[in-house]
């Protein structure tokens, strides 16, 4: 006999998730009708079955409105999540590939399938899945992003490079945790915009290869562009006979060809930072570059723009001190090296970053060995960064500070904290909103001074930009309780609107701030980036435009070098990071040490609630 579900036929409301509200709206609601808190609409993907038992329209748990076929509209956002699964191996490869959540959706919770005799099988609901949800999308709300294969047709040489480039980045942690063939199925890569999202992984079992990959993209040939035609033929030649036969020489041909092609799209950043004590402290303990309140700085082509928030910790003006430290070290490293053109390369620029970061994070130790401060007063900072470099930008961060990428559609955190709760999902032991349950589950395993660089892991990461988006960066006294998840469409979005400019947008953010946490100091960076792409022509069809003229460079000087003269960017293994980082957590103690010692985190904040989404 089965047993499904609770099924609801009523009209559906959202719940506003303001704690002291909680009342019901209709769905179709950007912000409350009672208290005007904004209302998100948190849409989740369904794997599973069973999910396809029930009739779309219908409310099942008492909360999840199926707004299609596998969409779910969580209609309690703020409500506590009963999550009685088991989590499997098959659950935990989503756990475990966290550090790509800019591509891969997340576990969100469960609910009960049905049941035959003594078998259970869960429908599993994932979040931030390829779903629009945003106000400018609101046409679009609830469907899903379009494929790959069909947004391949009008995209422009530059983006459809970078999608290839970010499939190849994907292959190695997809391949080792036995997904890779999601990226064979086109159906299954979402484009939002120039970001590749995976829907769910892929069933298939067999081990793909690199020439299956080949042939995937020879299809997609004939719509190529010209300006990356050259180069998506002569990898695809490279993967299918077999001459290309490592991700790294794979990534390093898509590097050179982006280079080529990123030099004939026009790039403008603006930015700035502002900085706050907050309403209940009494000094401001967080640093960033540039000095809050300057002027926006405006900088275009390949000139660095460098932005960077530190959020200090430890004993009487020790963090103030730490953050300012680790600012003017990172600073004056990265501008002294990367001055000379020959270090402007992505495999430098990337080193240069983590050597700049564990420099200032030892400058910052010696002192308080210096100055013989022991256990919770030894002074340190978190650290957030972003380098724009032509078409790139580089993202760092260590600890709590966060970094955000926001578009029209949407809004996400693409760096990870360095606290505990995160290590048990990276992991693969627990679900996020269960980690956060544990004791000192907000304490960080790593800020910078704590302890030598010889055990610190700064998160690199590299980005492609081929369309226009804000970065945020801002220390935990905005970020906590998802104060950026809940106001960004109110704070943020209407810079692309060209409703507000950077200024007011800040200052917005650091009310939302000081008015429902304020708690804490609180600091944030706005990172505008503008792209503009050249006219291009078809592969196969003629100009897109008769009569106009096309700015391209000559096919010839597109073509790549062969395989054997690429170097490849090196790159660790998941199993080699993780390595690393279980032994650093071991040489601080136990892994369970730090958090009983309530490890580095900023001891006068309070603990990091569980988010409301």
């Amino acid at each position: 006999m089965e047993k499904q579900p609770p099924v609801k036929t009523m009209a559906a409301t959202i719940i506003c998730p303001n704690p002291e509200c909680h009342a019901p709206n209709q769905l179709s609601q950007s912000f409350c009708a009672h208290c005007r808190f904004p209302i998100p609409k948190v849409y989740l993907w369904a794997i599973g079955e069973e999910i396809n038992n029930f009739p779309v329209g219908q409310v099942l748990n008492s909360r999840y409105l199926l707004v299609n076929k596998k969409t779910i509209l969580d209609t309690k956002p703020a409500m506590k999540l009963e999550i009685s699964e088991k989590v499997t191996n098959e659950i935990a490869k989503y756990l475990r590939l966290l550090p790509y959540k800019l591509h891969i959706p997340q576990i969100y919770g469960s609910m009960a399938g049905f049941r035959t005799g003594r078998r259970s099988n869960p429908i599993w609901l994932l979040e931030n899945p390829p779903i629009y949800s945003s106000n400018l999308t609101r046409n679009l709300s609830g469907q899903l992003m379009p494929d790959i294969e069909s947004a391949w047709k009008t995209a422009g040489s530059m983006r459809q490079l970078n999608w290839l480039w970010q499939i190849a980045r994907l292959w190695t942690p997809l391949m080792e945790e036995g997904v890779a063939g999601t990226l064979l199925n086109a159906h299954l890569l979402r484009v939002d915009q120039g970001i590749i999202k995976i829907l769910e992984f892929s069933g298939n079992t067999n081990a793909p290869t690199f020439a299956d990959l080949g042939r995937m993209w020879q299809k997609w040939l004939k719509n190529t562009r010209l300006g990356a035609a050259p180069a998506v033929e002569k990898i695809c030649q490279g993967l299918i006979e077999g001459e290309i036969k490592e991700p790294e020489e794979l990534i390093a041909f898509l590097d050179h060809a982006l280079a080529i092609n990123g030099q004939r799209q026009f790039l403008e950043c603006e930015y700035l930072t502002l900085s706050h004590t907050g309403p209940k402290r009494h000094q401001n303990e967080d640093s960033c570059y540039p000095p809050s309140g300057d002027a926006p700085v405006h900088k275009t082509g390949y000139d660095l723009s460098l932005v960077l928030v530190c959020d200090g910790v430890g004993g009487h003006q020790g963090g103030e001190i730490a953050s300012g430290l680790a600012i003017e070290t990172i600073r004056n490293r990265l501008e002294n090296v990367l001055d000379k053109p020959e270090n402007r390369n992505p495999e430098s620029i990337a080193s240069q970053i983590s050597t700049s970061i564990c420099v200032a994070n030892d400058l910052i130790s010696l002192r308080n060995d210096s100055e013989s401060r022991q256990e919770r007063q030894r002074m340190g900072t978190t650290m957030a960064m972003t380098l724009i470099h032509g078409h790139e930008v580089y993202i760092a961060n260590i600890g709590d500070s966060r970094i955000y990428r926001i578009t029209r559609s949407a809004c996400q955190q693409i760096t990870l904290d360095d606290d505990l709760a995160t290590r048990e999902v990276r992991l693969g032991y627990s679900l996020y909103r269960e980690a956060l349950t544990i004791p000192s589950a907000g304490s960080l395993f790593q800020a910078l001074g704590m302890n030598s660089s010889t055990h610190l892991y700064p998160a690199v990461q590299r980005l492609i930009i081929d369309e226009e988006c804000i970065f945020l960066l801002c220390s935990d006294g905005l970020s906590d309780n998802n104060r950026v998840e809940q106001f960004w469409q109110n704070d943020i979005l209407p810079i692309l609107e060209g409703k507000i400019d950077l200024i007011a947008a800040s200052h917005r953010l650091i009310n939302t701030a000081n008015n429902l946490n304020g708690h804490d100091n609180v600091t944030v960076a706005l990172l505008h980036c503008r792209v503009q792409q050249p006219r291009e022509a078809g592969q196969l069809t003629g100009l897109d435009h008769p009569g106009q003229s096309i700015d391209l460079a000559p096919v010839d000087t597109l073509m790549l070098p062969s395989p054997h003269t690429v170097t490849a960017q090196p790159t660790k293994s998941k199993s080699q990071v993780w390595v690393g980082l279980l032994a650093m957590l071991m040489a601080t103690g136990m892994l369970g040490a730090v958090a009983l010692r309530g490890g580095v985190s900023n001891n006068s904040a309070p603990p990091i609630n569980p988010p409301t989404d």
